[in-house]
C-alpha cells in the first residue's frame, strides 16, 4: 500500500459525511487550522491510530494539551454518547514514536500485526490519523454501542477515502511498547471496519433545515420535529438509504436539522423528499401532539443557503407516502374504483413496506394479543436484547427456538436448544446454584443410556458403611433400597 498525502480539512469533512457521520466542528480554536504542522511534517500518511483517553471529560485536554504535551492531541474525539468532535485538520500530538515493524505491517496492510519492536524510529504523529475515545481504559469501563460504532465509521471513512483496507488501522498499543490502548480487541474493531468497507458509500450533500415553533401566544413551543426520508437514492450500482432525523425544539423555539441529499446529477432522485412531522405540547404538562404532516424536497443545490421551512411550500404528504408504500409493496388498487384490497396479504405487504421505508417507527409500548415473527432461516434472530450500554446482544432467541446468551461484552457463548423430540440440549455447561430435582423416570450419566431407577437387594452383612451409602443413595432418589441387614 503506498502512503498518501493527508486529507485536507474539507476532504476529511466530506469523507465523514459520506460515511453518515455528522461531526461537531470545534471552533475555539478552529479545528481546520489547529495543528502542529509548524513543528514537523504532516504526512505522507499510512494509517489510522485508535486511542482511549484513560480519563473522563477529556475533550478540552485533547484540544489544548498542556505545557508538556501541547495540543491538539488527536484529530477527533468521541464522547460516551457518540458525539464526534473534530479537533485538528493537520499534525497532532497523539502517537509519538512508532516501532519499525508495526509501521511496516501497517503500510503493507498485513493481516498480522506483530508485537512492536523495541526501537521506535518512526514519527507516528506524521504518518497516522488519531482518534481519542472517551474511556477509562481499565477493562471494565464500557464502550457504549453508539460510541463504538462512531469510531468504526470514523476509521472506515478514512480508509475508504485513501483506498486502504482495515489492516491500515492499528491500536496505539500495537505500534509502541509505551502504551496499551485501546482497551478493546483491535481484531474485532478491524473486522467491523472491514464489514463496513464492503458496503458502498455514496457522496451526499447535507442541507441545513431551519424552523421556528411557537405556541399561540408566540412563546417557544416544546417538542421536536421528525424528518422521514422518502426512500433510497441510487447512483449507478450504488444505493443508499438515509435515516430519519429528529431535531428537538430549543428554548428559543428554534430547530436546526441536517438532511441528506444526492451530491451528483446522476443520482436518482437528485434530491430527497422528507416527511416533516412536528410534535408539540399544546397544554402545560400535556402529551406531545402531532401536527398534520407535510413534505419538503431537499436538493444538493440547497446546501449553500439551507432551507427555512416557513419559506418552503408544504404539501400534504399522507397520500404521497401511502402510494409510495403501495408501489414498493406491489399492491395494485382496483383500476375501476381506486380501492385497495385489504386482504391479509396486502395489509402485511403494505405494513412491511412502510416499516422498510421507516414510516412506521417503533419506540416501545404494549402489544395485546399474539405477535408472530416470520423469518426466512431457522438461525435468523427473532428477539434480541442489550443491557444498558453494552456493545453486544446479551440474549438472543433464534427462529428455531434456540436461546443464546453472552456476557454483553463479547459474542454469545452459551445456548439452550431443542435437539430431538421432547429433548432440550446445551452445547455448554449447566451449573445449579440452589437445587436440582429430577422428576422423570429414567436417568443416565457420562453418556450412558437413561435407565429406570434400580432396586438394590440382598444383605449388607452388617456393614455399617455400605448400609449408610445405600441409605444415602435412596435418599437422593437414585436407587430403591430393598436390602436387609
Amino acid at each position: 500500500m503506498p502512503t498518501a498525502p493527508p486529507m485536507t480539512p474539507a476532504q476529511m469533512l466530506a469523507a465523514l459525511h459520506a460515511e453518515g457521520l455528522t461531526p461537531v466542528e470545534n471552533q475555539t480554536p478552529d479545528w481546520r487550522t489547529h495543528d502542529r504542522n509548524h513543528i514537523a511534517a504532516w504526512g505522507p500518511v499510512a494509517g489510522v491510530a485508535i486511542h482511549h483517553t484513560a480519563g473522563t471529560n477529556s475533550l478540552a485536554f485533547c484540544i489544548n494539551g498542556d505545557a508538556g504535551l501541547p495540543g491538539p492531541l488527536c484529530h477527533a474525539h468521541i464522547a460516551k454518547d457518540g458525539t464526534l468532535t473534530l479537533i485538528s485538520g493537520g499534525r497532532a500530538n497523539h502517537f509519538g514514536g512508532m516501532a519499525q515493524n508495526a509501521y511496516d505491517a501497517m503500510v503493507a496492510q498485513s493481516p498480522v500485526h506483530p508485537a512492536p519492536g523495541g526501537a521506535e524510529p518512526i514519527d507516528g504523529n506524521a504518518v497516522t490519523y488519531g482518534i481519542e475515545i472517551e474511556n477509562l481504559g481499565n477493562g471494565t469501563d464500557p464502550y457504549p454501542t453508539v460510541q463504538y460504532e462512531t469510531a468504526v465509521k470514523w476509521a472506515t471513512a478514512i480508509c475508504r477515502r485513501h483506498g486502504w483496507t482495515a489492516d491500515a488501522v492499528i491500536g496505539h498499543g500495537e505500534g509502541t511498547t509505551r502504551k496499551i490502548d485501546p482497551s478493546f480487541p483491535m481484531a474485532d474493531f478491524r473486522a467491523a471496519v472491514t464489514a463496513r468497507l464492503e458496503t458502498s458509500a455514496m457522496p451526499l450533500s447535507y442541507v441545513e433545515v431551519r424552523d421556528t415553533a411557537l405556541k399561540a401566544n408566540q412563546t417557544p413551543a416544546v417538542g421536536y420535529y421528525l424528518f422521514v426520508p422518502s426512500g433510497r437514492i441510487t447512483n449507478g450500482t450504488t444505493s443508499q438509504t438515509t435515516d430519519p432525523v429528529r431535531a428537538d425544539i430549543d428554548e428559543d423555539g428554534q430547530i436546526v436539522a441536517r438532511l441528506a441529499a444526492g451530491d451528483d446529477p446522476a443520482t436518482e432522485p437528485e434530491g430527497l423528499t422528507y416527511t416533516v412531522i412536528r410534535r408539540t405540547r399544546h397544554i402545560e404538562n400535556g402529551p406531545l401532539v402531532a401536527d398534520p404532516p407535510y413534505s419538503i424536497e431537499v436538493n444538493a443545490a440547497d446546501a449553500a443557503a439551507g432551507i427555512d421551512l416557513a419559506e418552503r411550500a408544504h404539501v400534504d404528504v399522507m397520500p404521497e407516502f401511502i402510494q409510495y408504500a403501495l408501489t414498493v409493496a406491489g399492491v395494485e388498487p382496483n383500476p375501476a374504483t381506486g380501492d385497495v384490497p385489504l386482504t391479509p396479504a396486502t395489509i402485511g405487504a403494505l405494513t412491511q413496506a412502510l416499516a422498510d421505508q421507516r414510516y412506521l417507527l417503533q419506540t416501545g409500548g404494549t402489544v395485546t394479543g399474539t405477535v408472530t415473527t416470520k423469518r426466512a432461516n431457522a438461525t435468523d434472530s427473532l428477539l434480541a436484547g442489550i443491557v444498558g450500554v453494552e456493545a453486544f446482544d446479551r440474549v438472543r432467541v433464534l427462529a428455531n427456538g434456540t436461546l443464546e446468551v453472552g456476557p454483553g461484552t463479547g459474542a454469545r457463548d452459551v445456548n439452550w436448544r431443542r435437539s430431538a423430540a421432547n429433548e432440550w440440549t446445551t452445547d455448554d455447561s449447566v451449573v445449579i446454584a440452589l437445587a436440582l430435582r429430577h422428576l422423570g423416570t429414567t436417568l443416565g450419566f457420562y453418556g450412558a443410556a437413561a435407565a429406570t431407577k434400580p432396586t438394590v437387594t440382598g444383605s449388607t452383612g452388617g456393614n455399617a458403611a455400605l448400609t449408610s451409602l445405600l441409605s444415602a443413595l435412596a435418599t437422593l432418589g437414585l436407587i430403591t433400597n430393598s436390602t436387609t441387614a
